[in-house]
């Protein structure tokens, strides 16, 4: 019996079919398993992300219950102040579209006294026209990115007001969510022993080879992670206090906005450049200028300071590189795919170098 099946499994369509169907009944149970799923994976994901602050606490000689106890207090605290923040913004960025026509009036009336103010230089006829039709589409591109900013953040505070309710209703309850929470505790406190444990599940052979993988992973995933939350709390610092020296409305909001954006690598200077534009450019042309250069300063430093020095050395992913998996991991995953696009890519990255290209298989075909 055992040499007939040995036969039947020398056939690779064989093989082939069983591992499909395997795959199939692995996604079935995946899917059937995903709410207590991702109760799990949200605990360990905070407990993770947490752990180097719980560690750097008990180097300071403190118990690690209480560094545990003072990372919730920093966390409520931090969902508190997001919390008003992001309220704020809402506020705020409605009150802009509504007013947009009248912040953008000096500007529209300029472009349509061009023609009179350039004499000397042949203007062809229609001009006019084609100036009044592009100053009516800026109108509704800002318009539209407003709105749809004012969306998103409403969308954070639609469930009980805060950021506690965004996190409720993704995984899908407050029960589901107090769950998360109390796992995270225990994953939090007794995270190194729970690695060992998880380590001692292979088999002795393999063991270093799932120790060596283990830690790559963590020096691309987990330093991707937690240095792009050190960069985006950087440039949210840095944008907030330039804009608040420069006196720009509203700037530990903007500041705010800039941090959460930049978790996406390259977008949240962005983000939160055009409400702070307009908001600067009530306050004259001098004002609009000097918040151009807070964000421009911000971009340069965490293209050229932050991100390589803290993000870098865990990615080592070229920029092109980076931006096709922030892009294709949005569309298949949205914004979580957009979040972990670049760390999947830079592990991805590790397998490709450490192991496939030093293969049998690369080398000889």
């Amino acid at each position: 019996m055992r040499e007939a099946f040995a036969r039947v499994w020398e056939n690779p369509y064989v093989r082939v079919l069983v591992f499909l169907v395997l795959f199939y009944l692995a996604y079935r149970l995946l899917v059937r398993a995903w709410p207590a799923l991702s109760i799990l994976l949200t605990a360990f994901a905070f407990a993770y992300l947490a752990h180097p602050v719980v560690r750097l606490l008990e180097a300071r000689r403190l118990p690690r219950a209480l560094g545990v106890v003072l990372v919730y207090l920093g966390l409520v605290l931090f969902l508190g102040l997001a919390s008003f923040l992001t309220a704020q913004t809402v506020l705020e960025l409605s009150q802009l579209t509504r007013e947009l026509p009248r912040l953008l009036e000096p500007l529209v009336s300029w472009l349509l006294s061009l023609p009179e103010r350039v004499r000397a230089v042949p203007i062809p006829e229609g001009l006019q026209p084609v100036l009044a039709e592009a100053s009516r589409n800026l109108e509704g591109l800002l318009r539209g990115f407003l709105e749809a900013l004012v969306r998103w953040l409403q969308g954070l505070l639609s469930q009980g007001g805060n950021l506690l309710g965004f996190f409720t209703s993704l995984l899908g309850g407050v029960l589901q969510l107090l769950t998360a929470l109390t796992l995270s505790v225990y994953f939090l406190y007794d995270l190194p022993r729970l690695g060992r444990a998880a380590l001692s599940a292979f088999p002795e052979p393999y063991q270093p080879l799932v120790a060596e993988l283990a830690a790559k992973l963590d020096r691309s995933v987990g330093g991707f992670i937690r240095g792009q939350l050190l960069v985006a709390f950087l440039v949210g610092l840095l944008v907030g206090t330039g804009l608040w020296l420069v006196g720009v409305p509203l700037a530990a909001s903007l500041g705010f906005l800039a941090g959460v954006f930049n978790l996406i690598p390259f977008v949240g200077v962005i983000v939160s450049g055009v409400p702070a534009l307009l908001l600067a450019a009530t306050g004259g042309w001098l004002k609009a200028l000097l918040a151009l250069l807070v964000l421009w300063l911000a971009n340069q430093l965490e293209g050229n300071l932050f991100g390589p020095l803290i993000v870098g050395r865990a990615t080592r992913l070229h920029p092109v590189t980076a931006i096709a998996a922030i892009l294709l991991g949005a569309t298949l995953f949205g914004l979580w795919g957009a979040l972990l696009g670049v760390p999947a890519a830079a592990f991805l990255k590790v397998l490709v170098e450490d192991y496939y290209k030093g293969s049998r298989l690369y080398r000889e075909g």
